[in-house]
């Protein structure tokens, strides 16, 4: 016999081979182990939950001999010869849904069955049906001889006419969990000696969309594929789908507002014959999950994914990322009726960057594009001048920023962190202030490292916001005066520079040595006094660092 494509192979023969449907299998399994076998099913649900397989382990379930726990004993004569049995008969209703073939049909359910108790006839697609052909059908659900069952399935249930869904017992088949797909996807894989990652089959189990013959079949492509060793760069390959490092890459150009990347990019979905359509469906659903670990720190089963939804959480606050969802909704209608999908993406994800991102230009010298705040302000050149000497007169100097880590240190406390953490989203509704919208932006995108009672330490994905934040203390400290309900001094520093902080405070730690409040005037270098380990944490507390 040739090779057998692994959904026919290991499909299941019994109840306890099922997975997912409990409830339908319990259902029928009791309703056959007490004797009481309808005439008649109506099975619905999505392609691959399994409806035709119940279908067929019923067909074999009710012809048992000596059924076993609800489960067909396997050695009957009925239970060997069932995949030939003449009493067993499947029907496509897509190639067999003319009023002919069901009047033929009706005919012949007369005959009893040949070695069996019970003729078992099983419609599939029966939506496909011609009202004719329904009609011809009905007289005979209605009353039926006592050696035939009816199973009915079907993906369109609402297609059926209700005169046919009334005589039939319906039962609802539902999408299966996607870890049990990866649980079946991992005992076949070990009884065909695969080598697979569980991102990979994480992967597959979502792409399959609750499907566990299209996650089965999906995998038997990526064997012949890879050759029985399987990474996820392999599912995104065969599927045609792109990485989720691609995916963070396109939303970090979109914040930093790069839209030379942005053009390229598009032009390589093009290029590499991408689904645009696709792709921005696999974009919502990232940002859907980007929100849920925001708001709810619930992560996906995917590793991989989720270090990339970790970097864009801490990169986009929540409005941004809804204004974003509703942006690609509007161009997923827009695909619909056009031609030019990728144009109308291009566009879209241009014009959102542009409007969201757009007034933080790359030159330190020109950090507000007037074009967001140009209705509001009848005076744009007098402005321009303000801002220019509000961020000349409150820049700080290297020696300033090293006193200011030495006095955040000093007096740092785990509970003023968590009370300033637990308010730094209040930043959102200052996003769009004429006068905080600049330093608002910066400070969205950098995380409070340590907080006290009059200090805070800012750490910025790139130096060039920490030299940004520095370089406009009045107006970030005014702000997040209003944030905190108190006066802070702040300091940022760039993650490369903080990681070394921290370690340095952590090695004096664990010396005993005691970091000393200093005048902000005085930049004197910073003297370091011996002190007990537990003193210190008596003073500061024994986990005051936000560590990353």
């Amino acid at each position: 016999m040739g090779y057998l494509a692994l959904y026919r192979k290991y499909r299941p023969v019994d109840f306890n081979s099922v997975y997912g449907q409990e409830e339908v299998v319990t259902v029928i399994k009791n309703a056959i182990v007490s004797g009481k076998v309808s005439h008649a099913y109506l099975f619905c649900g999505p392609r691959g939950t399994g409806k035709t397989t119940i279908a067929k382990i019923i067909a074999r379930l009710v012809n048992c001999e000596n059924l076993v726990d609800g489960n067909p004993c396997g050695k009957c004569y009925n239970c060997l010869n069932y995949l030939n049995s003449n009493d067993i008969v499947e029907i496509d209703a897509a190639s067999n849904n003319g009023v002919d073939e069901i009047r033929e049909l009706r005919d012949k359910i007369n005959l009893v069955p040949s070695n069996s108790k019970y003729k078992v006839y099983i419609i599939d697609e029966v939506h496909m049906l011609t009202t004719q052909a329904f009609n011809a059908l009905l007289k005979t659900l209605e009353e039926p001889p006592s050696h035939v069952i009816f199973i009915l399935a079907t993906t369109e249930p609402h297609k059926i006419p209700l005169t046919i869904a009334s005589r039939c017992q319906k039962f609802r088949f539902s999408k299966i969990d996607d870890k049990k797909i990866v649980e079946r996807l991992r005992e076949i894989s070990n009884l065909e000696d695969i080598t697979i990652d569980d991102d990979a089959l994480y992967e597959i189990a979502r792409l399959s969309d609750g499907g566990m013959r299209d996650a089965i079949n999906f995998l038997d492509q990526l064997v012949a594929y890879s050759n029985d060793n399987i990474t996820i760069d392999d599912v995104y390959k065969v599927n045609g789908s792109v990485s989720y490092e691609e995916l963070y890459t396109l939303l970090d150009d979109v914040k930093n507002n790069n839209k030379v990347k942005l053009i390229e990019f598009v032009d390589y979905l093009d290029e590499s014959g991408k689904d645009i359509n696709k792709f921005v469906e696999e974009m919502l659903i990232f940002l859907k999950d980007v929100i849920l670990y925001k708001n709810a720190n619930i992560l996906s089963s995917i590793s991989t994914k989720n270090d990339y939804i970790k970097l864009v959480s801490d990169k986009y606050n929540d409005k941004d990322l809804y204004d974003l969802i509703e942006s690609l909704n509007g161009v997923q209608n827009s695909i619909k009726i056009s031609n030019h999908s990728s144009i109308i993406f291009m566009i879209s994800i241009l014009k959102y960057s542009d409007l969201k991102f757009g007034r933080v230009a790359v030159n330190n010298e020109k950090i507000i594009s007037r074009e967001i705040i140009k209705e509001k302000n009848e005076n744009i050149s007098q402005d321009r001048e303000n801002i220019s000497r509000e961020i000349k007169d409150s820049s700080i100097s290297d020696d300033q920023v090293e006193l200011r880590v030495n006095n955040s240190l000093a007096l740092a406390s785990k509970n003023v962190l968590e009370e300033f953490k637990s308010k730094w989203n209040s930043l959102d509704d200052y996003i769009d202030d004429e006068e905080f919208s600049v330093v608002s932006g910066l400070l969205k995108d950098s995380n409070i490292v340590v907080g006290a009672s009059k200090y805070v330490i800012l750490s910025c994905n790139y130096p060039s916001t920490a030299s940004r934040i520095n370089s406009n203390l009045e107006v970030t400290e005014k702000l997040l005066e209003k944030i905190f309900n108190t006066k802070v001094y702040v300091v940022a520093v760039d993650n490369d520079r903080w990681k070394g902080i921290k370690n340095k405070y952590i090695d004096d730690l664990k010396k005993g040595i005691k970091y000393n409040v200093k005048e902000l005037e005085n930049n004197a270098n910073n003297k370091r006094e011996k002190s007990s380990i537990d003193d210190l944490i008596d003073l500061v507390g024994d986990s005051i660092i936000e560590y990353k």
